[in-house]
C-alpha cells in the first residue's frame, strides 16, 4: 500500500474540495457591492426601480456563481441607468458610495477569476488587491471633490483647478502602475 504524494488530490483534506474562505469572502462582496450601490441610490434618491433592483440583484448572484462571464456588465448598467434616471443631484456625496460599491463589485468580480474558487489567498495577494481598490476609490473621492469645487468656484479658478486635478490624477495612475504589478517585486 502506497501513500499519496504531497499535492495529489487523495492528500488533499475534504476541506481543499470546497470553496476557500476567500472566494466565500470574494464572491459574497460580488453580491453585497451592487446592493450596496442600489442602497446608495435610495438614500439620493428616496425611492429605486424594483423593476431595476432585482434583475440587478439575480444577475449579481448569477455574477457570483460565473465571474469570469460578461454578466457585471449589465449589473453595472442597471445600477447606472437607475442612478441617472432617479437622482436629481448628480454630484451628491452619495454618488462617492455608489462608485465605491461599484468598484469593489468590478474588483470582487476580477479578483474571483484569478485564481481557482478552492485556492487560498495569501496575505500578500490580499494587500496588493486592498491596496489597488483603494487607490481606485480614493481616485474616486477625489474627483467627486474636484467636480464639486469646480462647481462652486468661478471659471477662471475652474480651469486651474481642473488643469491640478487632471496631472494629479496622472500622476497617481502612473505612480501606481509603477508601483504594482511587476513580477519582480514584492507588493
Amino acid at each position: 500500500m502506497t501513500t499519496p504524494e504531497i499535492g495529489s488530490k487523495a492528500a488533499h483534506s475534504k476541506f481543499d474540495d470546497r470553496l476557500a474562505w476567500s472566494a466565500v469572502v470574494v464572491r459574497s462582496l460580488i453580491v453585497l457591492s451592487p446592493l450596496a450601490a442600489i442602497g446608495a441610490t435610495w438614500l439620493a434618491a428616496h425611492r429605486t426601480v424594483p423593476a431595476v433592483t432585482a434583475p440587478v440583484l439575480l444577475l449579481s448572484i448569477a455574477c457570483a456563481a460565473r465571474p469570469a462571464s460578461h454578466l457585471g456588465l449589465p449589473v453595472v448598467a442597471g445600477i447606472a441607468i437607475q442612478w441617472i434616471a432617479i437622482v436629481h443631484d448628480h454630484t451628491t456625496p452619495w454618488s462617492i458610495a455608489a462608485a465605491a460599491a461599484l468598484a469593489v463589485f468590478h474588483v470582487a468580480q476580477a479578483a474571483a477569476t484569478v485564481a481557482p474558487p478552492t485556492a487560498t489567498w495569501t496575505p500578500a495577494m490580499r494587500v496588493r488587491w486592498i491596496r489597488r481598490s483603494s487607490i481606485l476609490i480614493i481616485a474616486s473621492a477625489f474627483t467627486w471633490a474636484c467636480v464639486e469645487l469646480l462647481n462652486s468656484h468661478t471659471p477662471a479658478a475652474s480651469t486651474a483647478l481642473l488643469t491640478t486635478a487632471l496631472l494629479t490624477l496622472a500622476a497617481t495612475g502612473l505612480w501606481a502602475s509603477h508601483s504594482s504589478g511587476r513580477p519582480d517585486q514584492t507588493n
